[in-house]
């Protein structure tokens, strides 16, 4: 089955789809939307908070097949790699 990386950013985004890790650090770098606070794995959904979106909204980010539907949640290394690349956002 062939999966593709989705992402959020904040309750009141659109899913967007990505072709790898890097991509999608680069969209968030642009956005803006800071360093990794927490992951979350469930409850609200599938992806981590920052300072600038945490609760409800927080930055989903995960793999889905075509039609955005969870496949699985980011791997150890993959949020690492994601941690290590995000840049610190001040207000």
């Amino acid at each position: 089955m062939s999966s593709t990386l989705w992402a959020r950013v904040g309750d009141g985004g659109a899913y967007e789809e990505f072709d790898d890790l890097d991509e999608l650090i680069e969209h968030f770098n642009l956005l803006g939307v800071g360093r990794v606070d927490h992951w979350i794995d469930g409850g609200p959904g599938i992806g981590f908070a920052t300072e600038n979106f945490h609760g409800y909204d927080f930055v989903s980010c995960y793999w889905g097949d075509g039609n955005a539907d969870l496949i699985r949640p980011l791997m150890s290394w993959e949020r690492k790699h994601v941690e290590n690349r995000l840049e610190e956002v001040y207000a």
